[in-house]
C-alpha cells in the first residue's frame, strides 16, 4: 500500500511540475524563513543561559536618588561583592567585573583591545568557561594573572600553548595563565581577556561606582527579600558615608535583576549593548505569518487544481474506494510534498546561514538538538493545517455529480479561498507598511540635525596622565600649525562615551534646587570644532581668568528644566566649582537619539585631565596624526575614532533589525504572490466557459480583464481596511520607544495601499489575460 501511495504521488508531482516547483518552493522558503527566525529570537532569548548557574545568578545595580530625580547605573560599588559574601548567608559567591581596555605590546607591537576585563578569582566558580589551558583554579590567583580566550590566543600567538608568556599589559607585565574558549555570541558580556582585579585598593562605599557584581545564590533566590537586605545594607553602610560628605539628601540603593534579564536591561548607565524583547515578539509573529502565508498557499494551490483529480476520484469510487483509503492517499501526497519542501528549507537555512551572518554583522549558530526539534515542530504543523483540508475536499467529491461533468459547478471553498487571500493580503499590506515607517524611521536617525558637525572629525585618546602633559600640549600645538588640521579641541574623552555624573546646585532670587546633572570638561575651542551655536550669552575664553574655576556653559535642556527665560548669571554649584552660568549653547545631541536630550553644563578643563584631542581634518590625512602621535608617545598605541563612524555604531542593532525585517518581507510577498497566483488559476477554470461565453457576445479583452480583477479589487481593499488599522496601532506602541521619531503620516497609508495593488495587478495579470486569449470552441465544445 506505501508503494502505492507512494507512485501515485510521485507521478502526480512529475506530471504537474509547474504547481509542485510552486507549492514546494512556497513551503520551502517559508520554512526556511521560520527557521532562521527562531534561531534568530532563540538567540535573543537565551542570553547568558548557557551558564548551568544562571538560574542561581543576579546582577545588583546601583541607583543614586537625589532631590529632584534619580540615576540608575549597571555598576556599583567594589565594596559591595564582599560585604554581601560576608554578611548574607543565602549568598554563595559574588564577583566583580569591570571593563579594563588594555594596550599591550608583542614583539614592540601595540594593540588596543577594548573587551578586556578586570575580575576577581571567583569569577570562575560563577560563570562557566571551557578551560583549554590552565584551570579555573589557578587562573586569576596572582595579582599579575592574565587569561586570554581563544581567539585572542590565535590572534596574536596561533595554535601554541602560551600559559607562562608574559605580555606586557598598559605597560604592566602579565603572565598568562591560562586560555579559555570564547563565550557564545549571546554572552551579555563579550570578553576577550581577563585580568586579576586590584579592586581591595577601594576602602569606602562612595570611592567608585565602576564594576558589575554578580551574586550566586546557594538557592533558587528571593529577589523581593534580597532587595529589602539591600536596602538595609545602604542604610546602615552607605547612607553614613553620604552623610559624611554633606549629601544627606541623598540616597544610594541597589536593583536586582536575574542573569537572563541582563540582556534586556534598559535606562542604565555605563551599561553594555542591549537588546530589546519587543523586537523578538515582532520577528516570532512575523514567522507565525510566514508559515501561515506558506501553509495557506498550499491549501489554495491544491484545492485550485484539485478539478484536475476529481474524474480520478469519482472512478476510484464507483470501483469500490472508500473515502478513508482516499483520505491516506491524499495526506500521503500532502506529507510527500511538505516533506521535500522542509528538506530543501533546511538546506537553504544552511546554506543562507553564512550570508545572512555576513550581511547583518551577526553570529547566528545552528544548534543542532534545538534547531532539529524546532523544524520538525515545523513540519508536522505544516503536515497538520496543509494537509487535511485538501485530502477531505478531495476525496468528498460525489461520483455521479463528477462523471456526469457537473462537479465544476460546486463552490465548495471558495470562501474559504477568499477569507485565505484577505489575509495574505492584509499580511503582505502590514509587512509592506511596516517596511515603511522602519525605514523612515531609520532615515529620521541617521539624518536628523544632531546639533553639531560630526563629519571629518576624528578623535584621539590618551591616558589621564600627569606626567604626560608637556608631550600633550607639544602634540596638540604641533597639530595646530600643520596645514592640513582645519582645527583641533580638547575634551574629557567623547561626549557620546558618558559624561561626569554630578550633584548640583542651582541658586535663584535665594531659592536653591539640587539634583544631579551631566557636566563634560572642554577647552574653548570644543564649541567652534563642532559647530555648535550659542544662543545665549559668551563662550568660554582665556582672556578671563575666572573661567578656569566659577563659569558654565549650560544647554537649553538645562534653561527649559530650570523654568527660566534667561540663565545668564544664575549661580551654579557641582564638580567642586562655584560659580555662573556665562552662556546657553543649543541643544545638541551628545547621546544617541535613542535618548532624549538631557540638561549639560560644560566646564572649562585643564589638561590632563582633558585626554580626548578631536581633531577637525580630511580623512585622507590620517597619516599626518598618526606619525606626530607617535614621535611624542612612542609608547602609546594610537588609539582614535572617527565620530561619523561611531555615531553609526550607535544604531547598528537598528540597522540589523530593519535588514532583517525587510529580507523577511519580501519572503512573504514572494511566498504570498504564489497563493495568489493558485487562486488566479482556480477562478480562470472556474469560470472559463463565463468567458468564452461573453466573448461570443462580443466582450472585448478589456471589459474581461476588468470584470475578473473586479473580485481582487474588492478583496484586496476589505484587506487593506483589516491590516492598515491594526499595523498604525503596533507601529505608534513601537515608535514610542524612540525619542525622536516619525509620524505616521498620509504617505504611510498610500505606499502600502499602492504597492499592494501593483503586485496583485502583476500576479494576476499574465493569468488573466491568457484565459481571456483562448479560443471560445475550447471551452465549449462539449455544450
Amino acid at each position: 500500500m506505501f508503494k502505492s501511495y507512494f507512485c501515485i504521488a510521485w507521478r502526480n508531482i512529475i506530471k504537474h511540475k509547474v504547481f509542485s516547483l510552486i507549492n514546494i518552493g512556497g513551503l520551502a522558503v517559508g520554512i526556511a524563513a521560520c527557521t532562521i527566525i527562531f534561531l534568530y529570537v532563540k538567540n535573543e532569548l537565551t542570553y547568558d543561559q548557557f551558564n548551568e548557574k544562571s538560574s542561581r545568578i543576579v546582577r545588583v545595580t546601583a541607583t543614586l536618588i537625589s532631590p529632584e530625580g534619580e540615576s540608575r547605573i549597571a555598576a556599583s560599588s567594589p565594596i559591595l561583592a564582599p560585604t554581601l559574601r560576608e554578611k548574607l548567608p543565602e549568598i554563595e559567591n559574588a564577583v566583580r567585573i569591570e571593563n579594563s581596555p588594555t594596550t599591550i605590546k608583542i614583539d614592540n607591537q601595540l594593540f588596543r583591545e577594548k573587551d578586556f576585563y578586570k575580575a576577581d578569582t571567583s569569577l570562575f566558580s560563577i560563570f562557566d568557561f571551557d578551560f583549554l589551558e590552565g584551570s579555573a583554579f589557578e587562573a586569576l590567583k596572582n595579582p599579575d594573572a592574565l587569561v586570554l580566550t581563544r581567539s585572542i590566543r590565535r590572534k596574536y600567538f596561533g595554535e601554541q600553548p602560551v600559559s607562562g608568556k608574559t605580555v606586557i599589559c598598559d605597560n604592566v607585565p602579565r603572565i598568562i595563565t591560562a586560555v579559555v574558549s570564547d563565550l557564545p555570541s549571546n554572552s551579555d558580556l563579550r570578553i576577550s581577556g581577563i585580568l586579576s582585579g586590584d579592586f581591595d585598593k577601594y576602602k569606602k562605599w562612595l570611592d567608585d561606582i565602576s564594576c558589575f557584581t554578580f551574586v550566586l545564590f546557594k538557592h533558587q533566590p528571593d529577589l523581593h527579600q534580597f532587595s529589602a537586605k539591600l536596602d538595609r545594607l545602604s542604610e546602615t553602610h552607605i547612607q553614613p558615608e553620604l552623610n559624611s560628605v554633606g549629601a544627606s539628601a541623598y540616597k544610594l540603593k541597589h536593583e536586582v535583576e536575574m542573569l537572563k534579564d541582563v540582556h534586556f536591561s534598559k535606562g542604565k548607565l555605563a551599561d553594555s549593548p542591549k537588546g530589546d524583547r519587543q523586537y523578538s515578539l515582532i520577528f516570532t509573529l512575523l514567522a507565525v505569518f510566514i508559515l501561515l502565508i506558506a501553509v495557506l498557499n498550499y491549501i489554495n494551490l491544491t484545492t485550485a487544481k484539485s478539478f484536475e483529480r476529481a474524474r480520478e476520484v469519482g472512478i476510484r469510487k464507483v470501483i469500490g474506494a472508500k473515502q478513508d483509503q482516499l483520505v491516506r492517499q491524499f495526506l500521503f501526497e500532502s506529507f510527500l510534498i511538505i516533506l521535500i519542501a522542509w528538506c530543501i528549507g533546511i538546506a537553504l537555512v544552511w546554506l543562507g546561514l553564512p550570508y545572512i551572518n555576513n550581511v547583518l554583522e551577526y553570529r547566528l549558530n545552528i544548534e543542532l538538538k534545538s534547531t532539529f526539534l524546532f523544524s520538525s515542530s515545523v513540519l508536522l504543523i505544516s503536515f497538520l493545517l496543509a494537509g487535511f483540508y485538501p485530502a477531505f475536499v478531495m476525496s468528498a467529491y460525489k461520483p455521479i455529480a463528477v462523471l456526469k461533468g457537473r462537479w465544476q459547478k460546486s463552490f465548495r471553498g471558495l470562501w474559504l479561498r477568499k477569507f485565505v487571500t484577505v489575509t495574505q493580503f492584509a499580511i503582505t499590506a502590514g509587512l509592506i507598511m511596516g517596511t515603511t515607517v522602519i525605514y523612515q524611521q531609520m532615515q529620521l536617525l541617521r539624518n536628523k540635525d544632531l546639533g553639531y558637525e560630526k563629519d571629518q572629525l576624528m578623535a584621539v585618546y590618551l591616558p589621564s596622565d600627569t606626567t604626560l602633559e608637556s608631550r600633550l600640549r607639544a602634540f596638540q600645538h604641533e597639530l595646530r600649525s600643520r596645514p592640513e588640521v582645519i582645527n583641533l579641541t580638547a575634551s574629557a574623552r567623547l561626549a557620546m562615551e558618558g559624561l561626569a555624573l554630578s550633584s548640583t546646585v542651582v541658586k535663584n532670587d535665594g531659592m536653591s534646587r539640587e539634583f544631579m546633572c551631566n557636566f563634560f570638561g572642554v577647552d574653548t575651542s570644543y564649541l567652534g570644532v563642532y559647530s555648535i551655536p550659542l544662543v545665549e550669552g559668551r563662550n568660554f575664553s582665556d582672556k578671563f581668568v575666572t573661567d578656569k574655576t566659577e563659569a558654565f556653559i549650560v544647554n537649553e535642556s538645562f534653561v527649559r528644566s530650570m523654568g527660566w527665560t534667561s540663565a545668564l548669571g544664575k549661580e551654579l554649584r557641582g564638580v567642586d566649582k562655584d560659580g555662573k552660568i556665562i552662556g546657553v549653547v543649543k541643544d545638541y545631541a551628545y547621546k544617541s537619539l535613542h535618548n532624549k536630550i538631557e540638561p549639560l553644563v560644560l566646564t572649562y578643563g585643564i589638561n590632563p585631565w582633558l585626554n580626548s584631542t578631536t581633531i577637525k581634518i580630511n580623512p585622507k590625512h590620517l597619516a599626518v596624526v598618526e606619525n606626530t602621535y607617535r614621535r611624542y608617545f612612542p609608547e602609546l598605541y594610537f588609539d582614535y575614532v572617527f565620530l561619523d563612524e561611531m555615531v553609526n555604531q550607535y544604531y547598528r542593532q537598528d540597522k540589523v533589525t530593519m535588514s532583517l525585517f525587510n529580507q523577511f518581507t519580501l519572503f512573504a510577498i514572494f511566498v504570498s504572490c504564489l497563493g495568489l497566483y493558485g487562486l488566479v488559476s482556480l477562478i480562470a477554470v472556474q469560470r472559463a466557459k463565463e468567458i468564452s461565453v461573453r466573448k461570443v457576445l462580443g466582450a472585448n479583452i478589456r471589459q474581461l480583464f476588468a470584470l475578473l480583477t473586479k473580485d481582487f479589487a474588492i478583496l484586496i481593499i476589505v484587506a487593506l481596511f483589516i491590516s492598515l488599522p491594526l499595523m498604525t496601532v503596533a507601529l505608534r506602541s513601537w515608535l514610542q520607544a524612540y525619542p525622536y521619531h516619525v509620524s505616521i503620516g498620509f504617505s504611510v497609508f498610500i505606499i502600502p495601499t499602492i504597492a499592494t495593488f501593483l503586485i496583485a495587478l502583476a500576479v494576476v495579470s499574465r493569468e488573466i489575460i491568457r484565459a481571456s486569449l483562448v479560443n471560445p470552441v475550447k471551452s465549449l465544445g462539449s455544450e
